[in-house]
């Protein structure tokens, strides 16, 4: 006499769990070669000195960062990324919001068509973006310089990019002029989840104008400001092809952050260990900044 054990069928909560998993899988595979281990390579590289054509890695520790603690350019190119984190956070994130106030509240006819002008550069690569104010900036046959000029105004003799005093700061001004569109619409789309009911409440008690966006819509998009500054952040840090495009990290190493700094070290001067602990420096300065967006989310 055998005895048959049946299998108890699997709930629909259990047949659930089982497919969410194996649609997640696949993401958690290309989250897992493409992000984790290359970040495990980099923070397990940077206690190594090599070449990227090296079979022999030399441990030296926390050397690289104390490399990295007394080399100069090494500051500088934080510096450089903590002046471009300061100052997109106020152009981006703060035009983003006017112009988004403005759109919504101020404008009536061809609404549509104004979001899309100032959205356009978004969605153009940052290469092409760099190479169109390669072109407009160019000391020769720029129309920037011909615009200065025709104002009776003398443009800088060392070019536009050229100029170690200006050069971070045009920087600035390309990376605004592309990235305000999406902070814009960021916004916009925050603005339009405020009632309606709430200004018209406010303007019986009198509060129209300044005194509106001040107290009803700057708190009703307060984590909306805080999720773009956040993106404007981690861009900051990021920033390479615009400034590899453009100026190369010079003149002078005006322009040098670390991702370029990085990239220095590792592909032209063969310092693959030294690059990767300025890589994991970078990682760690992003995952603070990720963990005080979520702090200031949840106090929101």
């Amino acid at each position: 006499m055998t005895d048959v054990t049946q299998q108890e069928p699997r709930s629909p909560r259990g047949r659930r769990d089982v497919l969410s998993g194996a649609m997640l899988l696949p993401a958690l595979v290309l989250v897992g070669l493409f992000i984790l281990a290359p970040a495990a390579y980099a923070i397990v590289g940077s206690f190594f000195e090599f070449t990227i054509t090296s079979r022999n890695w030399v441990f030296v520790g926390f050397g690289n960062y104390a490399r990295a603690a007394g080399d100069p350019v090494f500051w500088t190119a934080l510096r450089n990324n903590a002046f471009l984190i300061a100052g997109s956070a106020v152009t981006q994130v703060g035009l983003g919001t006017i112009l988004a106030a403005i759109l919504d509240r101020g404008v009536r006819r061809g609404n549509a068509i104004y979001r899309t002008i100032i959205f356009m550069p978004v969605v153009v690569s940052s290469i092409a973006v760099a190479f169109v104010w390669i072109l407009i900036l160019d000391p020769n046959v720029g129309p920037l310089n011909a615009i200065v000029k025709s104002l009776g105004f003398r443009p800088p003799k060392l070019g536009w990019l050229g100029d170690p005093q200006i050069s971070l700061w045009m920087l600035l001004v390309i990376a605004a002029w592309q990235n305000v569109g999406f902070q814009m619409i960021l916004v916009l789309a925050g603005l339009q989840g405020i009632p309606k009911e709430l200004y018209e409440a406010a303007a019986l008690d009198g509060a129209k104008g300044l005194r509106a966006f001040r107290y009803i819509t700057l708190p009703g998009i307060r984590n909306v400001l805080i999720v773009g500054t956040l993106i404007t952040v981690v861009g900051g840090l990021k920033v390479f092809d615009l400034v590899f495009v453009t100026t190369g990290g010079g003149p002078a190493n005006a322009t040098q952050v670390l991702g370029t700094y990085s990239y220095l070290q590792a592909f032209r001067l063969g310092n693959m260990g030294y690059a990767n602990a300025m890589s994991v420096v970078l990682l760690a300065i992003a995952v603070l900044f990720g963990w005080l967006q979520l702090r200031l989310s949840r106090k929101a």
